[in-house]
């Protein structure tokens, strides 16, 4: 039993070593961009996120300001609507001192 190694080529070899380099750098190709994608779609990502939360601030900030005018306007109809009542009462009473007389 002799154990002879040869350095010859199989037949097809050279022919299955080209496919494979072939589907080898094809799939690295491939691997590359749909990287370069993620990369890209995660810098997007970021971007639309900066926006949302910039939009969400900007909603909460326009909502305190239409409150806090709100209880500006209802607290100045409230004071109008007793300075109208005192003038109503002293009115009346100006009137019931003519009457009396």
């Amino acid at each position: 039993m002799t154990d002879e190694t040869t350095n010859e080529p199989t037949p097809g070899s050279e022919a299955l070593m080209n496919i494979g380099e072939t589907v080898g750098s094809t799939l690295g190709k491939v691997v590359a961009t749909a990287n370069k994608a993620v990369a890209v779609v995660r810098g997007e990502e970021r971007i639309v996120r900066r926006k949302a939360k910039r939009t969400v601030k900007k909603a909460k900030k326009a909502a305190a300001k239409a409150k806090k005018s709100f209880k500006k306007a209802s607290s100045s109809a409230k004071k109008s609507f007793a300075k109208g009542k005192k003038k109503a009462a002293k009115l009346v009473k100006k009137a019931k001192k003519k009457l009396k007389r």
